[in-house]
């Protein structure tokens, strides 16, 4: 059957524009589709503010991978090393240990305590107080009435004695002595078995000390059975 050509014409223009209108209904059904399916979950609700947070930090880590990713590769290709160095064991094993030992030290330590004897000479012309270890071998302090004092008379003064007591305290302290014996003596022998005035002034002091005092003994000298005086048949000559 024959057509006219304007017909034709016509007829072609039309699927034309119907082409160009379903192409462009199809760009906005699939721009629809992919807005749902970023909003949507797989159940079909809404992705809630924690979700999509989720989802961000989810594509942010996969950036970071491709990232490093260059990175090697550009690394291996120049031949050059990472920046990153990378942590022997070894090394990290020392410094722990060296930050434990640390630790340890920092830690305050018990003090031992260390044991010594005050030795208390009291007669009527003079007190005298010598501080040795227990063995008594090594001298740590040694202090009398007279170093104290100028006049003779005043030696064996119970202040005197507080005083010479104070300073013997003070210096075995400061070696680190705690604890302490105290042997008081006399004369003793063919002289006075009584102690002086300055030994219970001293021995007060030493108790108001920070010192601690185990013990006090009296360790004066006894005669047992005869002993000869000094001096001679005759006598000390005046």
């Amino acid at each position: 059957m024959f057509m006219p050509k304007e017909n034709n014409e016509v007829k072609t223009d039309e699927k034309l524009e119907i082409a160009e209108k379903t192409k462009e209904a199809a760009k906005t059904n699939l721009k629809e589709n992919t807005e749902v399916k970023d909003t949507r979950s797989s159940n079909g609700a809404p992705f809630s503010q924690s979700e999509k947070e989720g989802i961000k930090i989810e594509d942010k880590k996969k950036t970071e991978v491709i990232e490093v990713k260059k990175e090697i590769k550009a690394d291996t290709k120049t031949g050059g090393k990472s920046n990153k160095t990378e942590e022997n064991p070894k090394e990290t094993l020392k410094s722990k240990k060296t930050d434990v030992v640390e630790e340890v030290e920092s830690k305050p330590k018990k003090q031992e305590s260390q044991k010594g004897v005050i030795h208390i000479y009291s007669s009527g012309n003079n007190t005298i107080l010598h501080v040795t270890d227990i063995t008594g071998a090594e001298t740590i302090s040694r202090v009398s009435g007279g170093m104290i004092t100028k006049a003779d008379r005043l030696k064996s003064a119970p202040f005197q004695g507080m005083l010479a007591a104070q300073r013997v305290v003070k210096e075995t302290i400061e070696r680190g002595i705690t604890e302490v014996d105290i042997r008081v003596r006399a004369p003793g022998g063919h002289k006075s078995l009584s102690v002086g005035k300055g030994s219970q002034a001293a021995i007060k002091a030493i108790s108001r000390s920070d010192l601690k005092i185990n013990i006090i003994e009296d360790s004066t000298p006894v005669i047992h059975g005869y002993m000869r005086k000094k001096g001679g048949r005759r006598g000390r000559r005046l």
